[in-house]
């Protein structure tokens, strides 16, 4: 069967060869729409433009595709560490995409489809909307997201049980004797946030206590935000103030901590902090941060393992050079969508202790009595 050329892509298209020449070289002067036509039609038919025949020939495609929000957040170097232990193994090779999230992802895409290198991807905390993803997913490229945003979305993924994070979390704190439990927000839009929230909701209503909910404050993981909001929690009457603080991240447990010492209060002695996620940094705070930890490393590999079983086996010998690595009536197979949840895990360190001697349990209600 004949390889592609630039011609039958135009065909396919309803396009001139000059407007597919247009996308494969990425030009402005192309619309979106167009833009995103070809490029399906290219993936539908797995046409490999020619600048990269060579490099199939060599097999240097053995490469995923990994998109971060960038590189500073503190889970992109784990998650980056489990993906590389089976990807090594594989004799794929990983190339790092930095994206933020303030950005349209749409034009990062594109160059990654227009180039034809990545076997698959690997989409990590992605929180613009997921539809061109699956487009691209049912196209027949291979993408798994980690620690996504929407659990819900049609793709593959792999994320941490936050839902069941937040009841270890509250379950440590309550068995302290703690009954005055705020709750520091990350971002509500996040769906983690939501089932951490719910957590630490369905915790205390399963302890018998009505949530307060001039305990429960935003914070959007914006440190100067949790700082104020964490001065109100401790600007309370001593006898209405929490004696303990449940946050949505590690990030936002040491604004809590801060916030707590600026106020003149201790941790724990006054106050106890638990935090969520177990980021490098949560041991060596003082006190060392006790914390949710989420298994980082692990997401990796299983994400990695996800990617690689949806890519197949490949024999790289067994492409050969020319303008098109792949040929017309070819449909990429029927993509399953596992969908897995890694446990969490709590782990003790100094920040928490029992309720202060100077207070005593308010009985099975966090409800401030008129």
């Amino acid at each position: 069967m004949a390889k592609l050329t630039i011609r039958d892509i135009a065909a396919l298209s309803g396009l001139s060869k000059s407007t597919v020449s247009l996308v494969l070289n990425n030009s402005p002067k192309v619309d979106p729409a167009t833009r995103r036509h070809v490029l399906a039609v290219m993936r539908r038919h797995r046409y490999v433009p020619s600048f990269a025949a060579t490099a199939l020939a060599k097999g240097s495609t053995r490469l995923i595709g990994m998109v971060v929000p960038g590189l500073s957040w503190h889970m992109v170097a784990s998650i980056n560490i489990g993906v590389a232990a089976v990807t090594e193994r594989s004799g794929f090779d990983i190339i790092l995409y930095t994206a933020t999230n303030d950005r349209d992802y749409g034009p990062l895409i594109d160059r990654i489809l227009t180039s034809s290198m990545a076997s698959g991807l690997l989409v990590v905390s992605h929180e613009q909307p997921l539809d061109p993803l699956v487009q691209l997913h049912e196209e027949g490229l291979p993408v798994v997201l980690v620690n996504t945003i929407d659990a819900d979305v049609a793709l593959p993924s792999v994320t941490a049980d936050n839902y069941d994070g937040a009841l270890t979390a509250m379950d440590h704190l309550l068995q302290l004797g703690h009954d005055r439990i705020a709750c520091v927000q990350g971002r509500m839009t996040y769906r983690c946030c939501q089932d951490r929230y719910r957590g630490y909701l369905d915790a205390l209503r399963s302890a018998g206590i009505q949530p307060d909910p001039e305990l429960t404050k935003p914070g959007d993981f914006l440190p100067e935000q949790i700082r104020a909001r964490s001065h109100e929690l401790f600007a309370l009457p001593a006898d209405e103030r929490p004696t303990a603080v449940f946050a949505h991240s590690d990030v936002t447990a040491y604004a809590v901590m801060t916030a707590a010492a600026e106020a003149g209060l201790r941790v724990p002695e006054d106050v106890s902090v638990i935090g969520f996620d177990d980021i490098e940094s949560a041991a060596q705070i003082r006190p060392p941060l006790t914390t949710i930890q989420q298994p980082f490393i692990d997401m990796g590999k299983r994400a990695a393992e996800l990617l690689l079983s949806e890519i197949g086996p490949r024999d790289p010998d067994d492409e050969e050079p020319g303008e098109a690595g792949a040929t017309a009536d070819v449909e990429p197979p029927a993509a399953e969508l596992p969908r897995l949840v890694m446990p969490t895990s709590l782990i003790v360190r100094a920040s928490c202790g029992p309720v202060p001697v100077t207070r005593s349990p308010r009985g099975r209600s966090q409800t401030t009595k008129a």
